[in-house]
């Protein structure tokens, strides 16, 4: 997009012409097309950029005379036709013949690169103004008189004028004052551009400006421009207005008031210059109890014990209702020149979604009839935990648990699984009790049990959860049987000593039912 491109044409001339022309270096990032026409009777002949005409004499000014004006022209011809081309037009070069061999390329390498310094300033020039029509703030340049060369779409906005008006033009005439004004007020900085010209350098000012709109301020950015030889030709200019920030106070008392969570701002001092109410009804505080403290100071009180949860911090706190849980949030508070100013602390009560997702992590890992652990979450505690334990497993299920369900419904056999889980617990309060689903049910010890204890207990669980049936009649058939396996290798798989204690399970089972087999 930013090279440019260049269609040359050369009607008459010689093959050597052609030759010559061809041979002219084009500078960087300028492309050239040539093509070349005997005659104007061919078409096409003067859609073109440059057009080098080398005809007989006498040809040469009809030709001329159909070629588009915005076609610059190269003429070769005797010095009495040069002398009858028309005046009314410009001419890119004029040669007179005889034409020495070296001339053609050597001019056209000067008419090449006089065209990319044309199209590169141009290119410049378009850059420039959609960069400075792009900024929302004011932006000017003038020259060392204090005319104003250049100005955006927003500096026009601003006073009220085209730019038409505004080039040429000095402070008094585009914001409309008169010179007596200036001198009475504050109102335009003249004298900064003095001061940015004397110290060469890029300057900041606060200045006021008396504008359609009132009196308003403006920050404002202001450089020296310099030439080639380093010479100051100018100075140029970016304000930014911030009139309406001094009013930014009464703003933000709507905003934080209106606000659903809490909202402390620290200011440049360390102190806490706002709160709203949410905050204060969150911690049950009086305004003058945090406005004007020490931010870190209360931050360290209240913050105390908070966990990092991702890029915030969360914190519980104990009421009268229970325990609150807030999630703290900080952000960095910039100035419109990105310079920090203090911080900003949002609190939010996330109470209910954390007790919410305290419900669903516990729903996710346990079976929802019993309360026990589910597989899934076996799996998990044992990749955690096992390492190089001893690992005891008891596998249970219950005896006639089918005719439970087929006699008294499926919601006795839920009471029935409910009984027995509670049973379990009671009992193996260290363990890690699973639904593996169904009626069967694993109890998983890690750490150095011995097998005689762990059949002691097991034959104790087996006659107290048989008594426990006992006093439901609708379950004086039920009792339970279990096979109990054990490991020390750590590199045994768990599913082979799962199966190893369900094999004895079932040997259990095959004996008799109500007893165990290890």
């Amino acid at each position: 997009m930013y090279d440019g491109h260049l269609t040359l044409h050369i009607l008459g001339g010689s093959p050597g012409l052609e030759k010559a022309l061809h041979g002219a270096a084009a500078p960087e990032r300028l492309y050239c097309a040539w093509a070349r026409f005997d005659s104007p009777a061919e078409e096409g002949w003067a859609a073109c950029d440059v057009l080098v005409v080398d005809l007989p004499d006498g040809l040469a000014l009809d030709a001329v005379a159909r070629t588009p004006e915005d076609v610059e022209l190269v003429v070769c011809a005797g010095q009495e036709e040069l002398a009858a081309l028309p005046r009314d037009r410009r001419y890119a070069d004029l040669w007179v013949r005889p034409v020495p061999a070296f001339l053609p390329a050597m001019r056209m390498e000067t008419l090449l690169h006089a065209f990319k310094e044309r199209h590169d300033g141009a290119l410049a020039q378009n850059c420039l103004d959609t960069a400075i029509n792009s900024i929302p703030d004011l932006v000017w340049f003038k020259d060392v008189r204090g005319a104003h060369e250049k100005v955006n779409d927003a500096f026009c906005r601003a006073v009220g004028k085209t730019k038409e008006d505004i080039q040429g033009r000095g402070h008094y005439y585009i914001w409309d004052m008169k010179p007596d004004e200036y001198a009475a007020g504050e109102y335009v900085c003249l004298e900064s551009e003095e001061e940015v010209m004397q110290r060469r350098e890029t300057c900041l000012f606060d200045e006021k400006v008396l504008s359609k709109h009132g009196l308003r301020r403006f920050k404002t950015y202001k450089s020296p421009i310099f030439d080639k030889k380093g010479n100051i030709i100018g100075t140029m200019g970016v304000g930014r207005d911030v009139t309406d920030f001094e009013n930014i106070t009464a703003e933000l008392e709507i905003l934080l008031r209106s606000m659903p969570f809490g909202i402390l701002i620290e200011g440049t001092e360390g102190q806490i210059i706002k709160v709203n109410d949410k905050v204060l009804e969150y911690f049950g505080l009086e305004k003058d109890e945090v406005e004007g403290r020490p931010y870190d100071q209360w931050k360290q009180e209240y913050l105390a014990g908070a966990a990092p949860d991702g890029e915030e911090m969360l914190v519980s706190r104990e009421s009268g209702g229970g325990a609150k849980y807030f999630r703290f949030c900080e952000d960095m508070i910039y100035d419109v020149f990105e310079n920090p100013v203090g911080r900003l602390c949002t609190v939010r009560d996330v109470t209910v979604e954390w007790n919410l997702r305290e419900r669903l992590v516990i729903s996710s890992d346990t079976d929802f009839l019993t309360g026990l652990y589910n597989r899934r979450c076996f799996y998990r505690y044992i990749h955690e935990n096992r390492d190089a334990q001893r690992t005891s497993m008891i596998y249970l299920d219950l005896d006639r648990f089918k005719s439970v369900n087929d006699v008294y419904g499926h919601r006795a056999g839920d009471d029935a699984l409910v009984l027995a889980a509670q049973t379990l617990q009671e009992n193996f309060r260290e363990g890690f009790i699973t639904r593996l689903g169904g009626d069967e049910f694993l109890i998983t010890l890690l750490g150095p049990v011995e097998l005689e204890t762990l059949e002691v207990r097991t034959e104790q669980l087996l006659r107290r959860m048989r008594a426990a049936f006992e006093k439901d009649p609708r379950f004086h058939a039920l009792s339970a049987s279990a096979g109990i396996a054990q490991s020390d290798d750590p590199e045994e798989k768990i599913d082979a000593l799962i199966q190893r204690a369900d094999a004895a399970l079932y040997a259990a089972k095959q004996q008799g039912r109500n007893r165990l087999c290890l």
